[in-house]
């Protein structure tokens, strides 16, 4: 019985072996035939100003974008695919073309959850956050997608270390559907700013229901002591309503449109 024992215990740690091996080649695989990928397309960081209420730029968006046939540079489908390493060749090229600053703006790097997962975050983190000085690091990402329920905890970990490292973090395109609280409300106690689109709030006639609308949203920021931002925003009418709501943090192509970062920016000597 004992020999039994001992030989299904070998046949297990075996078993563990060759699962283990064979997990370990496919993504090995995998992450080499990704990051030949993307190491084949044309991407390129735009970089987009967001203001205050008086018009003052606070900060600068990264915003990665990826050249089609057309030779038109529009959104890469599988950004959460993008490997963590080429983020980093992508933006040190950006950053070159940043304009002279103050210690009180923001820059943001938009990522995917899958990306904040990666086992590279910790030092994409703390190299971004030297590299960009002066400027402050603002990680932005979309909640509604992964990480799921059993990645949760993990997920707020990995936040938890990076605003230890002074990164700040932002959740992005925010809408007015009543389970946008529902996706959100675990990240309230470590994330630092909310994006809610303009986009998502217009109403065509006064009878459309919003089950949350931009005063919610601005409620809920202050009472968890969040900034708000106002993203969208295009005509005087955004603003006025962004006014009337005195959201302070405002972006848009009223003010800024994303930019070609080998085009020269405003308050540079390029």
């Amino acid at each position: 019985m004992m020999n039994l024992v001992i030989e299904l215990t070998e046949l297990a740690i075996v078993f563990l072996g060759i699962s283990a091996t064979t997990v370990g080649i496919v993504f090995f695989r995998t992450r080499r035939r990704v990051n030949r990928y993307y190491d084949d397309k044309k991407l390129r960081y735009f970089i987009q100003q967001q203001v205050d209420y008086q018009h003052r730029v606070t900060g600068y968006e990264c915003l990665l974008r990826q050249q089609n046939q057309a030779n038109e540079w529009v959104l890469p489908q599988d950004l959460e695919h993008v490997p963590l390493q080429r983020v980093i060749t992508l933006l040190t090229e950006t950053f070159d073309h940043l304009p002279d600053t103050d210690p009180e703006l923001y820059l943001s790097i938009n990522l995917s959850c899958e990306q904040i997962m990666s086992p590279e975050f910790d030092y994409f983190v703390r190299w971004a956050v030297s590299k960009i000085a002066p400027f402050h690091l603002a990680i932005e990402f979309h909640a509604n997608r992964r990480p799921f329920w059993l990645q949760r905890r993990h997920f707020r970990q990995k936040i938890t270390a990076a605003r230890a490292a002074e990164a700040k973090f932002v959740v992005d395109n925010v809408g007015s559907d009543k389970h946008e609280l529902r996706r959100i409300k675990w990240l309230l106690p470590v994330v630092d700013m909310i994006k809610c689109p303009m986009a998502q709030f217009r109403k065509s006639t006064p009878e459309i229901w919003l089950d949350l609308n931009l005063q919610f949203w601005n409620r809920l920021t202050q009472e968890h002591h969040i900034e708000l931002v106002l993203t969208g925003i295009e005509s005087k009418q955004d603003e006025a309503l962004a006014t009337q709501l005195k959201i302070k943090l405002r972006q848009g192509y009223l003010f800024d449109r994303p930019r070609d970062i080998q085009q020269p920016m405003k308050g540079t000597n390029q």
